[in-house]
């Protein structure tokens, strides 16, 4: 840490960057079936950005991450399993220890050309036109408690080409130790009357069926696309991503829509389909173990999102969540409330209950709340 401060000092000095950021501090209690976990962080993120011509920007940020409370979590409190049997050996202890962190989130470089746009280096990406879900977005994963929160950085070489009026073409790499585990995007970004759409193929080294309710990894192609605009006063949405090879056959669906009312309430609702999801009543420790790490992006294949948001105040807002899944028949209904407290201060109050039969997947979790404030500067 001392040695990255060390190496900081004269990089904000001599190219005179750009210093703000923000400082957070969360809290959280998760009750479970028989147990409870409290826990909570203190980070403190410091971005800078300079911009030594018009064609240049050079940025990054740093974060300081200090974890406390209950730091060290077992897999098999969040799943309704006592012992699972791993290459002939029963595992009946899943731990995940968290710990402070002082890492380099972003890092990067962006340069306009005549002809192109250019960045390299560990940079924000954000696919995908879905809220709650993104089949599109192979380098990221959302959480769906808090899907706007900001998503880490990607060691990526991203290339923009304008190819026509309004037209772009994006071109992703995230590099990996071969070139058939690298993640590759390439996508063509128009727009046709109310409605922006993007056409999109891409190849990921990613789990697939393995047809015993299993999952292996192998290098897949993939096609899709996305849509958003507005008919009749309803924001409308939708995107997936769907195997070219019909042997591997599985993706992902998104479609959303929204609408304002006049009196300022808001109303949205998503629904998502995710074939490498379980069938109900066919759940194994791998598809917990996937959805858990992101490698699949739900447990089980069919799920509904819908959020209802309305200003209170100018500085308070209350929202209503519901997520829903659809074939065990088990949701999260989690009302919050935001204010902005000062100027560049705000402080948020989430709550979560959860409802379904037993061994359902929201079951597990009984109630949560969270606390969290956030100060910019």
């Amino acid at each position: 840490m001392i040695c990255l401060i060390i190496f900081l000092i004269p990089v904000i000095v001599f190219t005179q960057a750009d210093i703000f950021g923000y400082y957070e501090s969360e809290y959280d209690h998760i009750q479970l079936t028989d147990k409870s976990y409290n826990f909570g962080y203190n980070k403190l993120r410091i971005d800078l950005e300079s911009r030594p011509s018009d064609q240049v920007m050079i940025a990054g940020n740093i974060n300081f991450q200090l974890p406390y409370g209950k730091t060290e979590w077992d897999f098999f409190d969040f799943i309704p399993m006592d012992t699972v049997e791993f290459d002939g050996e029963e595992i009946t202890s899943f731990p995940k220890s968290f710990i402070n962190e002082v890492y380099l989130d972003n890092i990067y470089l962006r340069t306009s050309f005549s002809k192109f746009d250019l960045t390299i280096g560990r940079q924000p990406l954000s696919l995908g036109t879905g809220y709650a879900w993104n089949p599109l977005d192979i380098f990221n994963y959302k959480d769906l408690m808090d899907p706007t929160y900001e998503q880490p950085g990607v060691n990526a070489l991203r290339i923009e080409i304008p190819v026509a009026t309004n037209s772009v073409l994006d071109i992703i790499l995230e590099p990996d130790s071969i070139w058939n585990m690298s993640s590759k995007m390439i996508q063509l970004k128009s727009h046709l009357g109310s409605f922006d759409f993007s056409l999109n193929g891409g190849s990921q080294y990613h789990v697939i069926p393995d047809g015993n309710s299993h999952y292996i990894s192998d290098h897949v192609i993939l096609g899709g696309g996305s849509f958003v605009g507005e008919f009749w006063e309803f924001g409308l949405w939708g995107e997936t991503f769907w195997s070219l090879d019909a042997d591997i056959n599985f993706g992902e669906v998104v479609f959303g829509m929204d609408h304002t009312f006049n009196n300022g309430l808001y109303l949205m609702t998503e629904y998502f389909h995710n074939s490498l999801g379980a069938e109900k009543n066919e759940v194994t420790f791998d598809h917990y173990l996937y959805s858990f790490s992101g490698e699949t992006h739900s447990l089980m294949q069919n799920y509904i999102f819908a959020m209802g948001m309305y200003n209170i105040t100018d500085y308070i807002s209350a929202n209503l969540i519901s997520i829903g899944n659809l074939d065990d028949e088990s949701f999260i209904l989690a009302p919050q409330l935001n204010w902005d407290a000062f100027e560049d201060v705000t402080v948020g109050v989430w709550a979560g209950q959860s409802f379904g039969e037993n061994e359902t997947e929201f079951d597990i979790q009984d109630l949560a709340i969270r606390f969290r404030i956030r100060a910019y500067f």
